[in-house]
């Protein structure tokens, strides 16, 4: 059976789409992973629910105060046992809050950024940890971490054409730490390189990652997302 398709978009990128650009997407993955000024508003929730017909997964980084009350009043608002909102977390805070309050409103998938925390775990510790946050998916990017979640039980999401390497929290197109955000970054791509580089890197938004080929082939990835890079890119 192939993967479900979906179609990641930040919400700057989602009020600028084109009405049936995401017909071809069973899912659409609405946020970013990486940085906290692209957190959803609980609007641009409801103006995904409008633009797109099929279901929506809340896609969210380390969190502020700010960003972490708004990730809640889109839970209150669009989750229910019987609607249960599908949430990609990355923070520890609301991986916690999740359990706490709202474990039969919501499925829960660890995102990248998590997942590199939990690989260096005792498997049998992290077996627990992620069993006790009721977390049913994992984010990944990388083919070489699927061995160390495999046997958990675990669905598994495979991200293409960016992997993930690392994420900063001061703006590197703007130049600030978390504040104002002008969305400088939206629709762009700086390509890296360096001699003592084996490959260049590529910094989309606050992450620095590399881009990848096609995504493998494996029983367990039952979803694809996929995370278009822009065309153009600057050095």
């Amino acid at each position: 059976m192939k993967p479900e398709r979906a179609f990641q978009l930040s919400a700057p990128a989602l009020r600028a789409a084109a009405p049936g650009a995401l017909k071809k997407a069973g899912l659409l993955y609405l946020g970013d992973e990486f940085c906290q000024n692209l957190v959803p508003s609980p609007e641009d929730f409801s103006l995904a629910l409008a633009k797109f017909h099929g279901r929506v997964v809340l896609v969210t980084p380390l969190l502020t105060d700010a960003a972490f009350d708004s990730v809640e009043e889109m839970i209150k608002a669009h989750s229910s046992p019987r609607r249960r909102l599908e949430l990609v977390v990355n923070d520890l805070g609301l991986l916690h809050t999740l359990k706490t309050r709202y474990a039969r409103r919501v499925l829960v998938s660890l995102g990248r950024v998590f997942a590199h925390r939990v690989k260096v775990m005792p498997r049998s510790f992290a077996a627990g940890f992620l069993k006790k946050h009721n977390v049913k998916r994992v984010e990944l990017d990388d083919p070489a971490l699927l061995p160390r979640f495999e046997g958990l039980g675990l669905k598994f999401s495979f991200h293409t054409p960016f992997r993930y390497v690392s994420v900063t929290r001061f703006c590197p197109w703007e130049q600030h730490w978390p504040a104002g955000c002008g969305y400088a970054c939206e629709g762009r791509v700086k390509k890296l390189e360096h001699p003592r580089l084996p490959a260049p890197l590529l910094l989309r938004g606050q992450a620095y990652g590399l881009k990848t080929g096609a995504p493998p082939r494996h029983p367990a990835i039952d979803r694809l997302v996929l995370e278009p890079l822009p065309a153009g890119r600057r050095k």
